[in-house]
């Protein structure tokens, strides 16, 4: 790539399909809050367990073939075969992306659908703006409607049928 080139890429980015997204200007302070209490959730209950938890920046090679890569904000992987010094080679089995205004957008479309066609087992969108929580289980490639939790809701957590989760608790300033 020519130095010219270089120039107008930014610090952090992902590339997906030969698109460089910009993942600048880093997360507010409400989105590292709520994904430093989910981090903390997932590394409590996974102790012990074959499962490991990896937060943002952590790269995420959905195809060990193609040279593109996303920044999950929270990765759950389960085959510990596919953690490389890297960063993920393969489709993780949890995806956690925390909404910003600037890439809302992103989450809920390319990624939502690079996803599902990569085989991730669970993909949950946070808003912290209304303070929801959207599940998507991914079963056979299909995409239905997403599970929606509130803040008052204490959220099952589909990967993990004994690890509950409390949203007021996720959500609290």
């Amino acid at each position: 790539m020519e130095q010219k080139q270089r120039d107008h890429i930014p610090e952090r980015y992902e590339l997906i399909d030969g698109v460089i997204y910009d993942m600048t200007p880093s997360p507010n302070t409400a989105h590292q809050r709520i994904s430093g209490k989910l981090h903390i959730e997932f590394g409590n209950y996974l102790k012990g367990k074959p499962c490991e938890v990896f937060a943002a920046p952590f790269d995420v090679y959905l195809k060990d073939d193609v040279d593109e890569w996303v920044i999950p904000d929270l990765t759950v992987i389960c085959d510990p075969s596919k953690i490389q010094e890297k960063g993920c080679v393969g489709a993780p089995d949890l995806v956690v992306e925390i909404l910003s205004k600037t890439t809302a957008v992103k989450d809920r479309t390319v990624k939502l659908k690079m996803y599902r066609a990569a085989g991730v087992n669970e993909y949950w969108i946070v808003d912290p703006y209304v303070e929801t929580v959207e599940v998507y289980q991914f079963e056979e490639n299909i995409i239905s409607l997403p599970d929606v939790y509130g803040v008052d809701d204490v959220m099952k957590v589909g990967l993990f049928e004994d690890l509950q989760i409390t949203l007021s608790e996720i959500f609290a300033g």
